[in-house]
């Protein structure tokens, strides 16, 4: 068992928000962008062309300065230039008069065909963080994936195909998350020793301590929660050793101890019998066709199992026929109680 396919599952789908949601990103490390002479290496786009006259003009040529040494590398990336957003604010913070005109020169100064995109670019940053402002106490109020949800929507919405990219490194919580989750798999994993009960138990309380129980909640309504538990060597081991009867009312009772709802229950029991029901046929098959291999070969053996498959399989047999030709013996699979 390999604990990480768990919690890539989990992972997907316990894609949460935390903190604050204001587009306020940090800006970038500057670029070495001394050539070797230690003069600025020439950019068509992005050379400052206002010599300095006056003070807010030497204002100027200093932001574009910095700008193309901060932000020069990347600017034609649209989460490079949403980091100027930052900029923007430190400047209205600092000049509220005279900051908003100093921005777009020091940027119409530094890259003069981007400008325009920029610009339009903090228009929308605007309208995205009033949104916010307006909608912070309530979405904070909400479960964390409506959260999640909601604010894709509207950047979405205000940003279009954009805002995959401006967003595209957003801290996901989950992940550091998920490294403790597989921690505890990769332990579970091989506690051979432990109680299903308890195995369950402390499957089910990690989820509800990292991601939350409303969360966790959701994550056993779609079955994550089940496939790391009956993924778990330690389970399987046990579920193993039972009688066929025995091991169904134990699934059962496992499902329900992580949530499963009653109809949920009933519903995998059916497709479990059904499981049980093909790996029974298929293990009787395998038993019969190595006879057969041990006794014909040739067009013998290949017309003996063509009647055998078709004994089987039905209108299957075809199916089972490929498999077999590229070398896949579905019934040499480990079987997996709860699972396939």
């Amino acid at each position: 068992m390999k604990p990480l396919n768990s919690v890539l599952a989990l992972g997907a789908l316990a894609l949460v928000i935390a903190g604050g949601f204001h587009y306020w990103p940090e800006s970038s490390k500057p670029a070495a962008m001394q050539a070797p002479n230690g003069s600025t290496p020439s950019r068509a786009t992005a050379t400052p062309t206002t010599e300095p006259t006056q003070s807010g003009d030497q204002r100027v040529v200093e932001l574009a300065v910095k700008y193309l040494e901060l932000y020069g590398d990347t600017i034609t990336e649209p989460a490079t230039q949403a980091r100027l957003y930052n900029e923007r604010r430190n400047l209205l913070t600092r000049y509220p008069d005279a900051g908003d005109e100093l921005f777009q020169s020091a940027v119409t100064t530094a890259f003069p065909e981007l400008a325009d995109s920029i610009f339009a670019l903090m228009a929308k940053l605007d309208l995205y963080n009033r949104w916010l402002d307006n909608h912070e106490l309530r979405l904070q109020g909400l479960p964390d994936m409506e959260r999640y949800a909601e604010l894709w929507q509207q950047r979405e919405a205000i940003f279009g195909p954009l805002a995959s990219q401006i967003w595209a490194e957003e801290q996901n919580p989950v992940e550091a998350k998920s490294h403790q989750f597989q921690q505890t798999l990769a332990r579970l994993d091989q506690a051979n020793q432990m109680p299903l009960t308890e195995l369950a138990h402390q499957l089910q309380t990690t989820a509800d301590e990292l991601y939350g129980a409303d969360l966790a909640r959701q994550l056993a309504g779609s079955g994550a929660t089940g496939h790391a538990l009956f993924s778990m060597d330690s389970v399987q081991q046990q579920l193993a050793s039972l009688p066929a009867d025995k091991r169904q009312q134990t699934i059962n009772a496992l499902r329900r101890q992580i949530g499963y709802s009653e109809e949920t229950v009933r519903q995998l029991a059916e497709e479990d019998q059904r499981r049980e029901e093909k790996w029974q046929k298929g293990r009787a098959y395998m038993a019969e066709r190595r006879a057969l291999e041990n006794r014909l070969n040739g067009d013998q053996l290949e017309a003996a199992l063509t009647d055998l498959r078709q004994e089987h399989f039905g209108f299957s047999a075809p199916t089972i026929e490929r498999e077999e030709d590229e070398g896949f013996f579905r019934f040499e699979r480990e079987r997996r109680y709860g699972l396939n």
